[in-house]
């Protein structure tokens, strides 16, 4: 991992964290990206004190609002010349249905449309061998309701979740195919229930999910590791367009392989971040 650079996505607690910590104690130069500043620095400061290489950046960003993250990709313009990895791995879910300040759904705006446009703004700087690395979830969605994609018809928790992670998951597998031929790889992983403190400050139902799951689930440090070998593995040099259940390669639900399906879904999310061709596919190819 020695010189590598490498930005991770909500880096200031549970799975994040743990990511960081092993990348950084590999000796990575890491770029933590977190919406809370003070969480953000105090984990900054705990990643600093196990690495072994250059000490990490926290850079404050929130990835439900879209001028956030352009202000982001901006800065790592402007630091950077380079970036090895990007692990889109911040996401939320919402008992209740709220809009972002763009007027989105804020599941769908976090989970999905965030990482979509974070990806496609600084793909001009992912180095040739470059790789992406998207935290998804095994409880994804087995359909795409296009005329509820932001639960504007019915609103469940879960089912906003599973629809984020869904659109993750057929973006991950359109960003491979759309980088064929340019040495940057794309894929997926979904850690299993992992105790990350995930629904910390919620109410009702989603507060009993996330509990149990903070009992049932694995530590973060053990689910860290696929995302960490996904990201720097010798193995997975010129491997793209997988998902990986926890530790292995596995199959996602027969709705993410659908290439018209993930076309569309392409179109859609450029529309809704105004992310086009000259962001993306051009400026590498």
């Amino acid at each position: 991992m020695s010189n590598k650079t490498i930005v991770i996505t909500g880096a200031s607690s549970g799975l994040g964290l743990a990511i960081a910590r092993q990348l950084s104690a590999g000796g990575a130069r890491l770029v933590m990206v977190s919406h809370d500043p003070a969480r953000g620095r105090a984990a900054r400061e705990e990643v600093a004190s196990v690495a072994t290489g250059p000490e990490p950046t926290f850079l404050a960003a929130d990835l439900s609002s879209q001028d956030s993250i352009r202000r982001l990709a901006t800065v790592l313009h402007e630091r950077f010349t380079s970036i090895d990895v990007l692990i889109n791995n911040a996401g939320t879910a919402s008992g209740t249905r709220e809009l972002t300040v763009d007027g989105l759904e804020r599941t769908f705006a976090t989970n999905h449309l965030g990482p979509f446009l974070l990806t496609n703004l600084v793909l001009d700087l992912l180095a040739p061998a470059g790789r992406v690395v998207n935290t998804v979830s095994e409880t994804h969605s087995g359909r795409v309701e296009w005329d509820n994609l932001q639960g504007e018809r019915r609103y469940t928790f879960f089912s906003a979740y599973a629809r984020s992670k869904d659109a993750e998951i057929l973006f991950t597998y359109e960003l491979a195919r759309r980088l064929q031929g340019t040495g940057i790889t794309a894929n997926c992983s979904t850690p299993g229930p992992t105790a990350s403190g995930f629904g910390r400050g919620t109410h009702g139902f989603i507060r009993v999910m996330s509990t149990l799951v903070n009992v049932i689930g694995r530590r973060p440090e053990v689910s860290a590791r696929t995302a960490v070998y996904l990201a720097t593995s010798p193995e997975m040099e010129g491997v793209s367009g997988q998902y990986f259940f926890r530790d292995r390669p596995a199959r996602s639900k027969p709705v993410t392989y659908d290439v018209q399906i993930a076309a569309r879904l392409w179109a859609v999310s450029e529309a809704l971040t105004g992310a086009g061709e000259r962001t993306s596919m051009k400026e590498i190819a």
